[in-house]
């Protein structure tokens, strides 16, 4: 089984990086409990508005939550909001909500007319930062969830070597966080686990001034049975894999996550007669 992602272009602070992990769809193998990304839409298409939301971009990413002006994540939670004045001040009501329009949260800022009218950077940064500080438990979950009757099965990251820059350790950090984000239990070295997830990357030559990379997860039952590949490619600016991977490291995990949970929701079904996972003996 293999599941073809398409690319994408992302603007970033530092120039155009494209970013060709995403995939088209949403996973319906496990429920997220948490946030695997936010879209946080600007109030208006006001300069003051677009700071506010780059802002809260940067704190939810400061939280390891992939967030973006654009929906650049399948599934994505929104986080939007109205402005509506009031008596001396203007009242910025925020609502949370999953990609399919279910309600998660909300908060209520009322800003002083002055201020909110004459928004310096401190005064973007401080909404900003009430905004993550005050919803940041339905951004990260209770706990995780997985659909009704199935229990999450346990999933062996396999390490990842030979990456240049630090890819080793940013991309198997970044995929253990969205895996988690998606209700599974993730253990490392010889921990006992229903599954393994193995990663392989593999760097080209692309047109000039460009690389190719192509990343492949395939997970693999207890028995060592391939069972399916999830599969990424894309071109990167030459050189940008040499240092720091940064955020690119969780837009490949986000886009991988997908295909890897139809995978999972698969081998769960057929392992426990659509009846969900009774935990096997371990390997």
């Amino acid at each position: 089984m293999s599941v073809l992602l398409p690319l994408l272009l992302l603007l970033a602070a530092c120039g155009d990086i494209p970013q060709p992990f995403r995939h088209e769809g949403t996973n319906l193998a496990l429920a997220p409990a948490a946030a695997r990304g936010v879209e946080v839409r600007p109030l208006d298409e006001s300069p003051r508005s677009a700071q506010l939301a780059a802002a809260i971009v940067r704190r939810l990413l400061e939280e390891e939550i992939p967030a973006s002006t654009r929906a650049v994540v399948p599934g994505a939670w929104v986080l939007s909001a109205r402005a509506e004045p009031a008596a001396g001040a203007t009242v910025l009501t925020w609502t949370l909500a999953r990609s399919g329009g279910e309600a998660l949260g909300g908060l209520e800022q009322k800003v002083p007319a002055g201020p909110w009218a004459r928004a310096t950077p401190k005064t973007i940064d401080l909404i900003a930062a009430e905004v993550v500080d005050k919803l940041t438990g339905p951004l990260h979950g209770d706990g995780p969830k997985t659909a009704a009757g199935v229990v999450a099965p346990v999933i062996r990251l396999l390490p990842l070597t030979g990456l240049p820059g630090d890819g080793d350790t940013a991309l198997a950090t970044a995929m253990r966080t969205m895996l988690k984000r998606d209700g599974l239990t993730v253990v490392d070295g010889e921990a006992p686990a229903d599954f393994l997830l193995r990663g392989q990357v593999t760097l080209s030559p692309g047109r000039p001034g460009e690389e190719m990379l192509a990343v492949a997860w395939t997970v693999t039952s207890r028995s060592g049975e391939d069972l399916g590949t999830s599969s990424q490619q894309g071109p990167v600016p030459k050189g940008r894999l040499a240092g720091p991977w940064g955020s690119l490291a969780s837009d490949i995990a986000a886009g991988a996550t997908d295909g890897i949970g139809q995978i999972l929701r698969a081998a769960v079904t057929a392992n426990a007669g659509g009846k969900g996972l009774a935990t096997p003996p371990s390997r």
